[in-house]
């Protein structure tokens, strides 16, 4: 409780500071993609203090919603678990591959849980896009790359490409799979916190698609949604009244009341689903050829 009350103190302090909301906008997004660069690249020195232990502190000693405290909880599994593959793979030579899969399952669940969100606020076509992506996982074939001796020891990285014919299919199906999810999700961001929060998720959604860009791999961006995801799922619940005060901003607000009218939403839902049928359509090749 004494904890509680100090955070909160410290952000009554920090909302009182004046400071532009893009600087602080961009602080947070830098902030999100070094974290992010570093725990992806260095499962245990950089993963197991940042996505490990201070999440597991955050909900221990910080008020959390339902929705935040659900997403954190099953992120810091994920984050244990890649430790675990990762020392497998260094002392008894056991593959990662098996943690790829269990990525890729809880990457299903993860959406399935934003899902059945929107369908409980009747947000009907979201709703849609988030079934046909969750099933959409499965065309996206997973691999473990070991970089240790390359760099640092204990230093693995995994991927997640388009189960596509030829690695042209493969690139391009895997690219339009990120675009229909980061639409996805900026809807259901949209729909479930204030415009000022979602104002901090485009750098959260941001991030994995910078690090495919500068990576020229769009394999990586499951490795990289999951860090940037828990680093900004622990500075939104920490920080949350400082986001809350300094990132809002009229024209952020009238963007989001305008991707939320049913029509842009329809249409949304139409675009993705299109995006989704060229990973299937590429994966439902592969397997015949």
């Amino acid at each position: 409780m004494s904890q509680e009350v100090s955070m909160n103190s410290f952000q009554d302090r920090m909302a009182a500071v004046k400071i532009p909301h893009f600087a602080l906008w961009l602080c947070s997004a830098i902030i999100i993609t070094i974290v992010s660069f570093l725990t992806s690249y260095f499962p245990v020195w950089a993963n197991i203090p940042v996505n490990v232990v201070l999440p597991f502190l955050v909900l221990f000693f910080l008020k959390t919603v339902f929705f935040e405290k659900l997403k954190l909880s099953t992120l810091i599994v994920l984050r244990t678990v890649i430790v675990v593959a990762v020392f497998m793979d260094y002392f008894a030579n056991i593959g990662g591959l098996w943690f790829v899969y269990v990525v890729l399952a809880f990457l299903s669940i993860n959406i399935l849980e934003a899902t059945f969100t929107d369908l409980k606020y009747k947000k009907y076509f979201n709703f849609v896009t988030g079934l046909v992506l969750a099933a959409s996982v499965l065309a996206l074939a997973p691999s473990w790359v070991n970089l240790s001796g390359k760099s640092f020891a204990f230093s693995y990285i995994y991927e997640a490409n388009n189960s596509a014919p030829t690695a042209q299919y493969a690139f391009w199906g895997t690219v339009c799979w990120i675009i229909a999810y980061t639409i996805w999700n900026w809807i259901f961001v949209t729909d479930e916190f204030s415009p000022a929060i979602a104002y901090l998720h485009f750098a959260i959604l941001g991030m994995p698609l910078l690090g495919c860009i500068i990576t020229r791999n769009p394999g990586l961006w499951l490795v990289f949604r999951a860090n940037s995801l828990t680093c900004g799922g622990i500075l939104q619940i920490s920080c949350k009244q400082i986001f809350e005060e300094k990132l809002k901003n009229e024209k952020m607000t009238a963007f989001v009341k305008a991707s939320q009218k049913t029509g842009v939403q329809a249409v949304l839902m139409i675009i993705n689903l299109a995006l989704l049928a060229v990973p299937c359509a590429f994966a439902i090749m592969s397997k015949l050829n």
